[in-house]
């Protein structure tokens, strides 16, 4: 079984902002989680990405920006970037993954495979940026909580997608896939808010 609930990262200096206090909500602290400069990374059970309104609460309470992503199952994610100045953005954590999870959950219902494609793709489609046009945005999102950071990496981790078939198969069991989780990790990296090593 794997993660689901909402991954967020906010310059909160270590206080949990009153949006987040009557959730189910935990501080991580794993080593992917700790960061610096007033960083932290909180799990919330709630699809906050479906709640528009509870991250720009946040973005207004912390002066900063926030980053989060809703996992299903941690096989792919929906991400948005909240800024206080600057217009939301979306993207997909592995959108190829999304799609198919979403196609076979159709065909499981019973709908047809050229059905079931068809709404896969209209999910897919109907959510977020293309990985180009997200790693600009997220350029400025960087930008105003004071990283300067190049796009090219990050639109290298938003088109980043699960080995295929006997590919994964080729590669070692913990080298498989990679979990939604750690995409999000990876772009905080490449977004600046710093590691903290323990």
């Amino acid at each position: 079984m794997g993660y689901w609930g909402t991954l967020l990262a906010a310059r909160t200096h270590g206080e949990l902002p009153a949006p987040l206090r009557d959730r189910d909500t935990d501080v991580r602290d794993d080593p992917d989680a700790r960061r610096g400069d007033g960083w932290q990374v909180v799990s919330v059970a709630d699809n906050l990405i479906a709640d528009g309104a509870v991250l720009t609460s946040l973005t207004v309470e912390t002066g900063a920006p926030v980053l989060a992503a809703y996992i299903a199952d941690s096989d792919y994610g929906w991400l948005t970037g909240v800024s206080p100045t600057r217009e939301p953005w979306q993207a997909w954590l592995d959108a190829p993954t999304a799609f198919v999870f979403e196609r076979d959950h159709h065909v499981m219902t019973g709908m047809s495979r050229a059905d079931a494609d068809r709404r896969a793709r209209e999910m897919r489609d109907g959510f977020g940026l293309t990985p180009a046009a997200a790693a600009r945005r997220a350029v400025g999102w960087a930008a105003e909580a004071g990283y300067r950071v190049p796009a090219r990496p990050i639109r290298q981790i938003l088109a980043t997608r699960r080995p295929p078939g006997l590919a994964a198969w080729l590669r070692l069991p913990w080298r498989r896939y990679v979990f939604a989780e750690e995409m999000f990790f990876n772009l905080l990296d490449r977004l600046g808010p710093p590691r903290v090593t323990a």
